[in-house]
């Protein structure tokens, strides 16, 4: 066998291995695309969605108030995420530093007002205050401490709860000096002849998880808020515990 012939038989194999490794490295970039993080240190573990709706008088003249009843209506959607240790994974001794909501969008938009995300007020006595200075734009940030607080924006470096809530303040004003008594849930949409349809949304967010070690995982979250019942019972409440079409990856 001449030299050129060896020099060309190595040259095809050179060829074939970059092509099968090329494949493999493709392949996994590929299948980590798809499937993220299989066993990170913390776990998205549930999502609690609770949907109603309150009155709120904060924005009213006196001369709007001369009426028994004369309240504006805000439909609330407020959202309790909860992250968890992973016990199946060896480091799982690391901890929090930090939880973050960040690139909220609007998927789609009630029919009725204008859906506004807001973060937990820190009064006492008050979970959100819908006002202009607890409108989240950006980002949410909640920080690794010895226990999850909602007021003070802290979750638990072992794992805990966060909250974020998604409001419409714009569907009007409820003025009658008829009613002799209203209950101050979602029945009090009815009032404005507003339906469960026309307050339906749905939004999304990247969740990020930061650790004392500096990894950071990020997935996207997507949630319907549908309100189905919202109207007739008041209150709504629906448990999201599936989150296989949520791929977390290292960032």
């Amino acid at each position: 066998m001449n030299s050129k012939r060896i020099q060309t038989i190595k040259l095809m194999i050179a060829i074939l291995v970059v092509i099968v490794v090329a494949t493999i490295v493709t392949t996994r970039i590929l299948k980590y695309q798809k499937e993220g993080e299989k066993n990170m240190p913390f776990n998205l573990s549930k999502i609690i969605i609770v949907s109603t709706a309150i009155k709120d008088d904060n924005q009213l003249t006196e001369e709007q108030n001369t009426s028994i009843w004369n309240f504006n209506i805000i439909q609330t959607n407020d959202v309790y995420i909860s992250i968890e240790n992973n016990k199946n994974n060896s480091k799982s001794n690391e901890k929090i530093k930090s939880i973050t909501i960040e690139n909220i969008q609007t998927l789609q938009n009630p029919s009725i007002g204008n859906l506004k995300t807001y973060m937990p007020s820190s009064l006492d006595g008050e979970k959100y205050k819908y006002t202009d200075d607890y409108i989240v734009s950006q980002s949410l940030t909640y920080r690794g401490a010895e226990e999850s607080n909602y007021k003070t924006l802290q979750i638990s470096k072992n794992g805990g709860n966060i909250g974020i809530s998604f409001a419409n303040n714009e569907l009007g004003t409820y003025s009658s000096g008829e009613d002799t008594e209203i209950t101050y849930n979602g029945t009090m949409l009815s009032k404005l002849g507003i339906t469960n349809e026309n307050v339906k949304s749905k939004v999304s967010f990247d969740l990020v998880i930061e650790l004392d070690d500096g990894k950071k995982y990020s997935g996207r979250v997507e949630l319907d808020l549908s309100c189905d019942g919202l109207v007739e019972n008041g209150t709504t409440q629906t448990e999201i515990t599936d989150f296989s079409s949520v791929v977390f990856k290292r960032i």
